[in-house]
């Protein structure tokens, strides 16, 4: 065995460790002796050797791995490091061969400019080894003379230029490998006797290269130009107007224009794209654009003409791209594989107490590794092969037939996970038992949906291969398949198939292509299955067979087995189907028993929805954010703010019975100009509409939609019209919560621009609905709804995506609406800790609580800057009993201080506010600016980030029926600032005006112009309160009284108006003025007085 790597060998360096990988080792050997196809064991198998620096054993599971499954970029490179030198140097012939068959496979995979110039460099390397003395170097490959002698100037040429013509099709990176090639060629030229016949391999060479478009063209022909200078300056114009000519055809492929788009703008999009996710959204774009129809039926020089070979290049681009991202994706897998069989290791001696009390965090985050990778390596694999499907399509239509064929091997060898790429393959040949064989199909563990695929394809295979009379066994290979199929769905997931693919498969199969089988299928059928049983539409399609049979007895028993059922997804689907058998098969007795059946099954499930909406509602109750308990933001406003207000706060009747989340579905793909009548007719016979909301964008050429029903009930009908057509374009319908995403953990700078730009990447973005921060400004989270529930599952690519080396992994999920009935109230179950001193740890705090039950989550406050703790700890308990009997330890002694146990408030902050002076209220409401003009449907959370923007921000309230808001800010210095703005500022295309609450109290009136005036309407009035704190200012009781008295006397009351009341206003301001100022004179020292503000002036003379 060759010398293994100074990692390697300090990966076995320790013998506990050694005879622990030596033990995995032995078991996943035997394990590959029943199953030595599958890939997952042979990654472990090649994991291991790592560690035991076992490099001939490893070469060789590498050989295995690969003839299975394509690999990626990394994988191949790593091979070679170990391959080269593991072989005996000088290098014969053989070996060298041997080395150049594997760069072939490789490149055959997948194409990547890494692997073409690390295989340029090491047929170099072995050049160079022939070659004097001063050439060669420490990279140099040592060779025997066999070698040698092959490779002779023109051979390495030839295979040079074999190797750069593969990767030509890569606009942006073949510069490299053409840049390894020129520079060896021009060695040459230096060291030839006869300049002359290298010169024209060189000007052969640029010639080649300018006719190949490719981002660098322009320096190519620079390049070309100084050469001509320095070597052939007589030839220099000739030359360079047949350079020019021959890159004229490459440069309009460049420039050739579709859609507003060239392939320069690609490729520039390309180049100063880094992260590989946005990487690979260009390279979507530029497959569809490079593949486009119109393009490929266009006559010869009229319009955008195709050009197979870069159609080719992209597609291979993408899945090169792909190829990388779940390459790292699976390394992070194999490094949380490993930590987890590591800390299990450490904890096979310790007690299993001590084990969950110290290790429970620890799991579970080894255990949220494990899953997010996986589940990012399956999205990657799924997306990769709808890319292979477009290119395979793309392929059947212009490729030959056999490059077709071996384009959709390659698939499979790609993407062994995805039962749809198996199928492809299956219909040019039967390669079943290899898809079953690398164990890649149920991955990530649970999955089914591929499987089934894979089986129902070889099914409708051998159906179409051979008729039901050829075949005089019992068993036809059909059924045989489907049985298979339906034991190994059972396996992986014990609930089944949710789709029902394979029973209905084997129902319509018997039933009209083998009704000699159809008992045989019946009865598998009628085999206890929890997906088939609470499955409404195996109902009604086994009971159908069975009227059609004439098995009345067996239908009307079947029918009533399944309405007893309380996990039946549709059952008024069942009870329609069984009234509408009655009718048919029935008596009127039987019609009578049904009805009475169905009736006492219709209260129970009436029952069972009332539960669960009596839980929801309680939910909704205690995690509402409006909740009457909080600090209204002013005390004192004119009439029509608190009149907006309370209508705000004030929830319609029946508010909390709408299931938006269950009840809403999505339409995609309406044409432009839709209306909402058009889209309410045609879901009008599903159930009563709600709401409909149509959702537009100028950038697309398509718009979507939203229903919301009255009833749940309404939307199985609804999701029927699913690729329903309006006006020839093909709709789409799906429920709202599938393309809906639950983004959180995300950097505080991010907003909802930069997040709509990092995941429109995966699709188009219809909506975001951010949350309001009026209560917690340190709420981080949004809902991002997509075009369609595809672009939501590829957006999942997010999840753990980290917008900066030192920040937090985003959490992206799809919205789960059932969530929030499963989570339990933790309000009343989560404790607030005191007390604890600076050295408390976890561990203290979970030892201190553990007589009083199970803790199913701890935080502790600790000081990241000191390393210390707080004094303080949240415990979230199991129970709320649980968390009541904790608090018999508030106020008891504990290391050397007194134990402070509550309940927690999660609005305590906002309490603490309730007792501010008076002083302080007036800082808070100089601090106040009213947003008046707002558009239609502003989101509270988007009209703070907006304005967070322009000064900061505290608190932010919308009062959406009036189209305002009241924001408070930091200082008043902000206020000032904003008002003092001299040019407009527009939210979403409308301009915002901005006020103070003193302008707002002047310039808006109450009162309705229609309505008489007199002295009394301008009295003023005391603000009612609960209670009577304080005297009443002796300026409004006099005001009031004077008024009040003028109305019973009755004098004055017609001849006095408005104009009267102005005058008076208007000589007590002066009369107060005249006192300011010999205020002023008395007292002597310097004031700041405002020379603009007259009502200022005035609120100061009142004191």
């Amino acid at each position: 065995m060759a010398e293994a790597t100074p990692e390697l060998q300090s990966s076995g360096a320790s013998d506990e460790v050694t005879e622990i990988a030596l033990t995995d080792l032995s078991q996943v050997l035997v394990e590959l002796g029943d199953h030595p196809d599958n890939v997952p064991l042979i990654r472990r198998q090649i994991q291991l050797m790592f560690r035991l620096s076992m490099t001939a054993e490893i070469l060789d599971a590498y050989d295995r791995l690969s003839s299975l499954v394509m690999l990626d970029e990394a994988t191949w490179l790593s091979y070679f490091d170990l391959k080269i030198p593991s072989c005996q140097q000088p290098l014969s012939l053989d070996a060298f061969v041997e080395i150049l068959e594997k760069y072939d496979q490789a490149e055959q995979d997948y194409i990547s400019a890494a692997v073409l110039t690390r295989h340029i460099q090491f047929v170099l390397s072995c050049f160079h080894a022939g070659g004097p003395e001063d050439v060669a170097n420490s990279t140099t490959t040592m060779v025997d003379s066999d070698v040698t002698e092959f490779l002779s100037e023109d051979t390495t040429r030839n295979m040079i230029k074999a190797l750069y013509q593969r990767g030509e099709g890569l606009l942006d990176q073949s510069e490299e490998i053409w840049q390894i090639w020129l520079q060896w060629e021009l060695g040459l030229l230096q060291n030839a006797s006869i300049k002359q016949t290298q010169m024209e391999v060189i000007h052969t060479m640029f010639a080649d290269r300018v006719k190949i478009p490719h981002t660098n063209i322009d320096q190519t022909s620079s390049a070309y130009s100084n050469f001509c200078s320095q070597y052939c300056p007589e030839e220099y114009e000739v030359r360079m107007v047949e350079s020019t000519e021959s890159s004229r055809a490459a440069k309009m492929k460049l420039s050739e224009k579709r859609y507003g788009k060239t392939r320069s703008d690609f490729e520039e999009q390309l180049a100063h794209t880094t992260e590989l996710n946005a990487q690979i959204a260009v390279l979507l774009e530029y497959a569809s654009w490079e593949s486009d129809p119109r393009a490929r039926n266009n006559a010869r020089g009229k319009g955008p003409q195709p050009d197979h070979e870069l159609t080719q290049s992209v597609y291979e681009r993408a899945v090169s791209r792909y190829s990388l991202a779940s390459g790292q994706s699976q390394a992070a897998l194999d490094a949380a594989e490993e930590s987890l069989r590591h800390y299990r290791h450490q904890c096979k001696g310790q007690g299993r107490k001590k084990r969950d009390e110290e290790g429970s965090d620890e799991m579970a985050a080894i255990y949220q590794q494990i899953q997010v990778a996986g589940q990012a390596i399956r999205a990657y694999k799924d997306a990769e092969a709808a890319i292979w499907a477009k290119y395979g399509g793309w392929a059947a239509e212009t490729l030959p037939k056999d490059s077709a064929g071996r384009l959709w091997i390659r698939a499979t060898r790609a993407c062994p996970q995805n039962g749809d790429t198996w199928i492809n393959a299956l219909l040019s040949e039967c390669i079943f038992e290899k898809s079953l064989a690398l164990g890649l199909l149920t991955v990530p563990e649970g999955r089914t949906s591929d499987l089934v695929t894979v089986f129902v394809g070889k099914a409708a295979y051998e159906n179409r291969l051979a008729s039901p009379e050829d075949i005089e066994s019992s068993s036809h290979p059909v059924l045989s398949t489907v049985l298979r199929g339906m034991d190994l769905v059972t396996q992986v997931n014990k609930s089944g198939d949710t789709t029902l693919k394979l029973e209905k498969f084997l129902l319509s199969w018997a039933e009209h292509r083998a009704p000699a089988y159809i008992e045989q299928a019946l009865a598998v059928i009628e085999k206890p299955s929890k997906a088939r049983s609470s499955s409404y539409q195996m109902v009604l399609l086994h009971t159908d067979i069975l009227s059609r049979r004439g098995q009345l007895d067996l239908a009307r028993s079947s029918f009533f087995k399944a309405i007893q059922r309380s996990d039946l997804d549709w059952p008024e689907a069942v009870y329609d189907a069984l009234i509408q058998f009655e009718h048919v098969h029935g008596t009127l007795d039987s019609l009578l028993d049904a009805r009475t059946k169905i009736e006492r099954e219709q209260e129970k499930l009436s029952k069972r929805r009332e539960k669960a909406a009596l839980e929801t509602q309680q939910y909704i109750m205690s995690t509402d954010d409006a909740v009457a308990t909080v600090q209204p933001i002013l005390q004192s406003t004119v009439a029509v703010e608190a009149t907006n207000a309370a209508d705000t706060a004030k929830e319609p009747e029946g508010h909390q019975k709408r299931d938006r989340e269950h009840t809403t579905i999505l339409l995609s793909g309406l044409p432009k100009g839709t209306t909402r009548d058009r889209i309410n007719s045609l879901f009008s016979d599903c159930g009563d509409i709600r709401e409909t909301t149509i959702l537009t964008d100028d950038e697309s050429m398509f718009d979507a939609a939203l229903v919301e029903f009255t009833d749940v009930e309404a939307v199985p009908h609804a999701l029927q019209k699913d690729r329903r057509k309006i006006d020839d374009a093909v709709i789409s319908v799906s429920m709202l919560w599938r393309s809906t995403l639950f983004v959180t953990n995300f950097a505080p700078e991010m907003d909802d621009a930069a997040l709509r730009q990092l995941f429109g990447q995966y699709g188009r973005i219809l909506q975001t609905r951010w949350p309001s921060r009026k209560y917690a400004s340190n709420r981080r989270f949004c809902y991002i709804t997509m075009e369609t529930p595809a672009a939501a599952q590829e957006a999942l690519l997010l999840h753990g995506y980290k917008a900066s080396p030192e920040g937090f992994g985003m959490n992206v999920l799809i919205s789960d609406p059932s969530a929030k009935t499963q989570r339990s109230d933790a309000n009343n179950s989560t404790l607030f800790v005191g007390g604890l001193n600076d050295k408390t740890t976890e561990s203290d705090v979970r030892g201190l609580l553990k007589d009083c039950g199970t803790i199913r989550h701890l935080k502790l406050g600790w000081d990241s800057v000191k390393k210390v703790c707080r004094g303080f700890a949240f415990v979230e308990m199991a129970s709320e009993a649980e968390a009541n009997a904790c608090l018999s330890l508030d106020g008891t002694p504990y290391q050397r201080k007194i134990l402070k146990v509550q309940i927690s408030d999660p609005n305590y902050a906002n309490k603490k506010a309730k007792d501010r002076k008076p002083d302080q209220a007036a800082e808070r409401r100089d601090r106040l600016v009213t947003l008046s003009g707002l558009p239609d449907k502003t989101q509270e959370g988007l009209l703070q980030q907006w304005l967070e923007k322009i000064v900061p921000v505290r608190r932010l309230e919308l009062f959406a029926k009036t189209q305002e808001a009241v924001a408070e800010l930091e200082s008043s210095q902000d206020v000032g600032k904003l008002l003092l703005r001299s040019e407009p500022l527009l939210f979403e295309g409308k301009e915002v005006h901005f006020s103070t609450q003193r302008n707002r109290s002047t310039g808006v009136s109450t009162v309705p112009a229609a309505v008489p005036t007199s002295s009394t309407s301008f009295a003023p009035r005391a603000t009612r309160k609960a209670k009577v704190i304080a005297k009443p200012r002796p300026t409004a009781v006099a005001a009031a009284a004077s008024t009040v008295a003028a109305a019973k006397d009755g004098s004055g009351v017609a001849a006095q108006g408005q104009s009267d009341f102005r005058a008076l206003v208007a000589a007590k301001n002066k009369q107060r003025e005249d006192n300011l100022a010999n205020a002023k004179q008395n007292i002597g020292g310097e004031k700041r007085k405002s020379e603009h503000d007259d009502n200022d002036d005035a609120k100061r003379t009142r004191t």
